[in-house]
This record gives C-alpha cells, sequence and structure tokens, in this order.
C-alpha cells in the first residue's frame, strides 16, 4: 500500500498501534481518502476538539528528539510527575540539554496531602534532580488539571526563556499536554485557540506554537517509559496509578513476619525489625490487605483476582508474575513501586517489596 501521510503533521498514517504516531481508525482513513483530507487521529482531535494528546516515540525519534533539543538554543521545561518523579525522569536528559536551562514543572501537587508545605516539596525535587544529574534553574508547582498555578508557570517560562524557544519535554502520564493547553488558554482566554492550521507539527509529531516576539513554544511527544506500572494494567485498571485527588495515606503497625498485599498489583514484607508503623501512599481506591509473611506467596496464588485486585479473574492470566526486591532500611526511606505509589519506612528494618516483572522498584529519601 503506498504511503499516506497526515496532512496535519506529516506522520505516516497507520491503522494497528493505537498509541503509535500518525494512528487512525480504519473507518476515519476510509473517509478521509474520500475527502482527500486524511488526519491522524491525533491531529483530528487537535482540529476538532482543541485537544492535545500524547503519542508514543520509538527509540530512534526519541534520539532525534534529543538531539533537536540539545542542538538548538532554547528554554527546556521539564515536565514531571510529582506522585511518581521517578517514572517520570527522562534517561540521558541531562547529557543532552547540559548547555540549555532546564526549568522544572513538578505537576499534579494537588495529590499528595495538603500538610505537605510547598516549599519543602520544591526542595526535595530539586534534590532529586541533582541525584540524576540534571540541573534545573528553578522548580514551579502546578495542577495543571485544576489549573493551579498555570500564571507562575508562564512567567517562569517568560523570566527564563530570555527570547528564545521553548521545548516542553515529559514522559507519557505527566499531564504535560493537560498543561500547555492550560496555558494557552491561560495566556489567550481562548479554550479553542488550537487549530492544525496554525499549528502545524512535523514528522516527530511536535506541536509548533507561535510566541508574539517570533519564538515557538513546542510541545514534544510523551517519551515512555517501559518500566511503569501503567503498562502493566489494562484501560480500566489505569485509575490505580493516575490519581485524581488528595491522596490520604494509610499507616499500618506490623510486627516483623508480616506483609501487606497492595491489591494484587504488589507486595510488601516486614522481615526483621522492631514493630512499627509503615505508611502507605496509594490511589484511595486500591485495596490493601494484611496478612502473614509465612505462606504469602500461597495466599497470593489462591485470592488473586478474588480478594486481592486487580486484577480480575479474567485478567489475571496475562498479570506478569511478581519479582521480589530486598532492602535494609536505616534512615527515613520511601520505597517506590514505579507509577503506582509508595511504602514509607521510617525505622531500621530488613524489608522485601515485590511488584509485577518488568516494573521498577527504588529506593529514595522521603518526600513527606
Amino acid at each position: 500500500m503506498e504511503e499516506i501521510l497526515c496532512i496535519g503533521c506529516g506522520a505516516t498514517i497507520q491503522t494497528t498501534d493505537k498509541a503509535g504516531l500518525g494512528f487512525t481508525p480504519q473507518s476515519a482513513l476510509e473517509k478521509g481518502l474520500e475527502t482527500g483530507e486524511v488526519y491522524c487521529q491525533r491531529c483530528f482531535r487537535l482540529r476538532h476538539y482543541n485537544e492535545i494528546t500524547d503519542v508514543q516515540l520509538t527509540d530512534d525519534d526519541f534520539l532525534k528528539l534529543l538531539h533537536e533539543v540539545g542542538d538548538s538554543d532554547a528554554l527546556v521545561v521539564n515536565v514531571i510527575d510529582i506522585f511518581d518523579f521517578n517514572g517520570s525522569v527522562i534517561p540521558g536528559l541531562p547529557r543532552f540539554v547540559s548547555g540549555n536551562d532546564v526549568l522544572l514543572v513538578g505537576n499534579k501537587k494537588d495529590i499528595l496531602p495538603k500538610s505537605v508545605k510547598p516549599g519543602k516539596i520544591s526542595q526535595w525535587l530539586m534534590e532529586r534532580a541533582h541525584e540524576e544529574g540534571l540541573r534545573p534553574v528553578d522548580v514551579v508547582l502546578t495542577s495543571a488539571q485544576n489549573k493551579h498555578a498555570i500564571k507562575e508557570v508562564i512567567d517562569k517560562i517568560e523570566h527564563y526563556r530570555k527570547g528564545r524557544d521553548v521545548y516542553v519535554v515529559g514522559v507519557t502520564n505527566v499531564g504535560k499536554s493537560t498543561l500547555i493547553n492550560a496555558i494557552i488558554q491561560e495566556i489567550t482566554g481562548d479554550q479553542n485557540v488550537i487549530t492544525t492550521s496554525r499549528f502545524p507539527g512535523t514528522t516527530l509529531d511536535k506541536i509548533e506554537i507561535p510566541l508574539d516576539d517570533g519564538s515557538y513554544i513546542y510541545d514534544t511527544p510523551g517519551i515512555i517509559h517501559r518500566h511503569q506500572m501503567a503498562h502493566y494494567l489494562t484501560a480500566k485498571n489505569l485509575k490505580y496509578v493516575s490519581p485524581k485527588k488528595e491522596i490520604k495515606p494509610k499507616t499500618y503497625q506490623l510486627n516483623p513476619e508480616q506483609t501487606l498485599f497492595l491489591g494484587g498489583l504488589g507486595r510488601f514484607d516486614f522481615i526483621t525489625g522492631e514493630k512499627q508503623g509503615f505508611t502507605a501512599f496509594f490511589d484511595n481506591e486500591l485495596k490493601l490487605h494484611r496478612t502473614k509473611l509465612e505462606g504469602a506467596s500461597a495466599f497470593y496464588d489462591k485470592h488473586l483476582g478474588t480478594l486481592l485486585t486487580p486484577p480480575n479473574s479474567k485478567e489475571k492470566e496475562d498479570f506478569p508474575k511478581l519479582v521480589e526486591h530486598v532492602f535494609t532500611i536505616k534512615d527515613k526511606t520511601d520505597l517506590v513501586i514505579s507509577g503506582l505509589g509508595w511504602i514509607r519506612v521510617t525505622g531500621t528494618a530488613k524489608v522485601a517489596v515485590w511488584a509485577p516483572e518488568g516494573v521498577a522498584v527504588v529506593a529514595r529519601k522521603a518526600i513527606i
């Protein structure tokens, strides 16, 4: 079949990979061929519903994008999901943007408990960024979904860009496109400002948003992190890795040799140490279940899909096996399951975190 290009962004049209570049449903392709106007689904939604949505990048596309950012004299706005910092980090970004200023935007601040002071979150994000080799010029916190502090984000961008172009980068699910839509609405006061004719993209599906001084804000595609929990869940279970409401932490007083199941998605074992409290930070709808460490694996096999959900009884056949990660903790530490949440350990303890094979588990300085 002859290659067909999207007239909005130039991506090659395809009908098989919904998350990939150039996807359009077969019915829409047939209609477009009749009218002579073939758009990918992303450009169609942009044109008719004024929505910017993330698409997946291949590794080659990702490298091209990083090279383009690195070769430009621009401000890089790196959007991070505060709830999933470790899953939000873009591998290799510090190396490619070494000559450019980076503004770190912490999104979804409204997900953390209100008792946590913004200044502490900003300091924590800056420390974690430094550990990753990134040296941001500043940190700003926002909630793009609720349009919180959007004006402050705009002011920071304007202050640091100094007449240069702006590249907005981030992994999928951090709310990058929601943030850009909120910025456009704040600047123009018009929710219907985005059209493909005004904001053409390129074959990388990058969207150019013109600024008054002739510079551009470039909305780049969301970069895939394959070690996030989201890639192992069905569409209806994605709510467990994308909380929309303030997290209500739950503290469990555990004795050694007790286990906490995180629905059927993971498990936390308290192996040795003094009796102490462990605080769980997960979506409020995720059901946690306490049991004995002895026999915990058999308990999981027996109750996965019924007492321990998600996944449900139909989904469990395709769900990856859980893999054990053992930690010896001496200081206040978060043990993070990438994309799902974390458990805070405050005392000395030997513990294990079990997560689906392929999902990252990391220890970090406690955020709260």
